[in-house]
């Protein structure tokens, strides 16, 4: 399912492939709050269709996902002359150093265990797609979201 995030004038562009639908929603509002255009799918297939047609500085990608799995995806990805130049975070609830490793073979920049911190999340986005460091309010807010 096609889910597109889109303002005036995005500073970035993302693809996120995340089956979770309460994910896609938390990733669509904060897609708006830091001006990315994002294309939230739900499989590896959609994926694939969708970069024939648009580009993206950025790819979020899942790895237990219907059909092709993220890490087989990133591997074609990071395979093809076309796109191995699109970063790729790993973002997954398969959990441990195996995964990790593993991403890293395959091509990925970075690999994010759910659940996340949102934090170190939006910083490890930002810094990948060049952008401006967050705001201090914003900073402050989610840090005393995540303290106990």
């Amino acid at each position: 399912m096609l889910q597109s995030v889109s303002m005036t004038k995005p500073l970035a562009r993302v693809l996120v492939v995340e089956d979770n639908p309460e994910l896609g929603a938390l990733l669509r509002a904060l897609f708006v709050r830091y001006q990315i255009d994002g294309v939230i799918l739900t499989s590896c297939e959609q994926a694939i269709e969708c970069l024939a047609r648009e580009t993206f500085d950025l790819i979020l990608l899942d790895i237990a996902l219907p059909g092709m799995n993220g890490l087989e995806f990133c591997h074609q990805l990071k395979a093809s002359p076309q796109f191995r130049h699109i970063p790729v975070i790993i973002v997954s609830g398969q959990t441990g150093e195996p995964y990790k490793l593993e991403a890293k073979r395959l091509g990925a920049v970075d690999y994010i265990e759910k659940p996340f911190d949102m934090l170190p999340f939006l910083r490890c986005i930002m810094g990948h797609l060049n952008l401006p460091p967050l705001p201090e309010t914003d900073i402050r807010a989610l840090q005393r979201k995540t303290e106990p």
